[in-house]
């Protein structure tokens, strides 16, 4: 490294810098800026000061560094850029430049280089490099030549989501000349995703494939050929909800013609002009504009398939379309000023879904007067305040949601004002303040040991006690040993036995018990 500059010796007698008028510079001197420098040093035993190597001398943006397995080549992100280095001579380096990215470390901090990630993008040449995980830690795949690495990325449609799917793909990358040759890419009309390499030439590799009818299992690759050997043959647990029927369609707000998205999944048995109890499950965001939300969607795969977790099958909400219901999910955009979007809020809120039940209405598909609504966290507060501003839904289930917003004071999801900067933006987003105007039965239930600030179980026990106070048919269950979401087989069981008893007897028969049911009434 360049020595330091020496400061100039002080002419007035003091010293060191004291700012007096001597040491001071003129007004008219140049302004002289030295960027700092990172440097990967080599320290080897027995660790003297002489017993180091400088590997690679680098900028203040250096971020990462990986190494190949067989410690030959150092592989440094640098300025955006990734950078391989012969460990044993460093003058021999190679920039293979930013549409190459480095794997996010163990631990989970960011990776290196202009992607930091594998994340879909429209370029067909970014991608990550591939490593191998060895005793918790990763290593770059070099080929046995020293000069053939790996990398994987996807082809995002971008706007064209709706009609495409993401393309993952895997390419070869000469790190001395920088030439690819491509290996792998998944066709239009599956999701083909690599998972490893068998050796480090890539000569086999394991992908995933799946689209919207075959479920995901894991293929063998020959590199060069057409060849692809299955080698799992997965089990669909939940049929009823791979085999239901699936429509994604659009909605305009009247008030100012905004249009976005609705997904509603019917039973498989479903035939036009029947018309279902539905429930809508959602969880708004806040967007500045439209295009903020349009981009949002870009990141759905059109060829995923429906599954229905096998190790967790209640983690799946589209279960609600095997007890007979349409399971409505909608993008519910909260839009505003950069920083104010929540002061259109419980505005955005009602016209949002009052727009999706006429369109689901108008569509066919289900009864107006038997309609559910439900959320987590802060779909559950968001349930809460449209059970307060709209007499549509005749149920409602809140989960682990926050209900009074003077409970969080210093700024809850996209909020950043605190309480005394928007005060009343908060207290025209808090449900309980409205909690007379509630019109369905509401189902709220908490876990005991929720860690989230936002959302302290007090505010479930508290709006519980102002609903028994009104007369509101509500129920309140509390989860012991469960955090923001429950996590055990048995929770899951309960959660469900009580949602489809609450939802069963207030929206599918409108208050009333059957007999043969009584026993499980919630």
């Amino acid at each position: 490294m360049p020595a330091a500059a020496q400061p100039t010796p002080p002419t007035n007698g003091r010293s060191g810098n004291e700012g007096g008028p001597a040491n001071r510079p003129s007004a008219n001197a140049p302004i002289r800026v030295q960027a700092p420098r990172a440097q990967l040093v080599l320290w080897r035993a027995p660790f003297g000061p002489n017993d180091t190597t400088v590997l690679y001398q680098g900028g203040p943006q250096l971020s990462n560094v990986a190494f190949s397995l067989d410690s030959s080549t150092m592989f440094v992100s640098d300025s955006g850029a990734v950078i391989a280095v012969r460990v044993k001579n460093p003058a021999e380096r190679w920039n293979l430049g930013r549409n190459v990215a480095l794997p996010a470390p163990p631990g989970g901090f960011g990776g290196g280089g202009a992607l930091a990630a594998a994340r879909a993008t429209a370029d067909s040449m970014q991608g990550t490099l591939i490593a191998r995980r060895v005793n918790s830690a990763s290593y770059i795949l070099l080929g046995t030549d020293g000069k053939q690495v790996a990398l994987s990325g996807t082809r995002a449609p971008g706007a064209r989501w709706a009609t495409q799917a993401p393309r993952p793909w895997l390419d070869r990358l000469d790190i001395t000349t920088k030439t690819r040759t491509r290996i792998m890419d998944s066709p239009a009309d599956v999701y083909e995703e690599f998972v490893a390499a068998l050796d480090a030439d890539l000569q086999q590799f394991i992908v995933t494939r799946e689209n919207r009818t075959t479920i995901t299992d894991a293929w063998l690759h020959t590199a060069g050929t057409t060849d692809a050997k299955q080698l799992t043959k997965n089990v669909d647990v939940g049929p009823e909800v791979s085999q239901a029927q699936f429509k994604r369609f659009q909605v305009t707000r009247p008030r100012d013609g905004t249009r976005y998205w609705v997904e509603v999944t019917l039973p498989r048995d479903w035939k036009p002009g029947q018309r279902l109890p539905g429930i809508i499950w959602f969880y708004p965001r806040e967007y500045s504009t439209l295009a903020q939300y349009e981009q949002s969607r870009q990141s759905v795969n059109i060829n995923a398939f429906p599954t229905v977790p096998s190790a967790r099958p209640a983690s799946s909400m589209q279960l609600w379309v095997s007890q007979g219901y349409a399971f409505i999910q909608p993008d519910i955009p909260i839009f505003g000023d950069a920083g104010r979007m929540n002061d259109n809020y419980t505005r955005d809120l009602e016209e949002n879904l009052d727009a999706v039940l006429d369109a689901v209405v108008d569509s066919g598909f289900v009864d107006r007067d038997k309609m559910g609504i439900g959320g987590h966290s802060y779909g559950a507060f968001s349930t809460v305040n449209a059970m307060t501003l709209m007499p549509n839904f005749k149920a409602g289930i809140a989960g682990d949601g926050m209900y009074n917003r003077t409970l969080t004071p210093f700024g809850f999801q996209s909020e950043r004002r605190n309480f005394f900067q928007a005060r009343e933006t908060y207290l025209d987003m808090s449900p309980f303040l409205r909690a007379d105007k509630i019109a369905g039965a509401l189902l709220l239930y908490h876990a005991w040991e929720d860690q989230n600030t936002g959302t302290a179980p007090m505010s479930s026990t508290r709006l519980f006690a102002a609903l028994q106070g009104l007369g509101k048919p509500a129920a309140l269950y509390m989860y012991p040993y469960e955090d923001h979401s429950v996590a055990t087989y048995a929770s899951d069981l309960d959660l469900w036995a009580r949602w489809v008893a609450w939802m069963d007897v207030h929206v599918k028969q409108g208050g009333k018990v059957e007999a043969s049911r009584a026993a499980i009434v919630p």
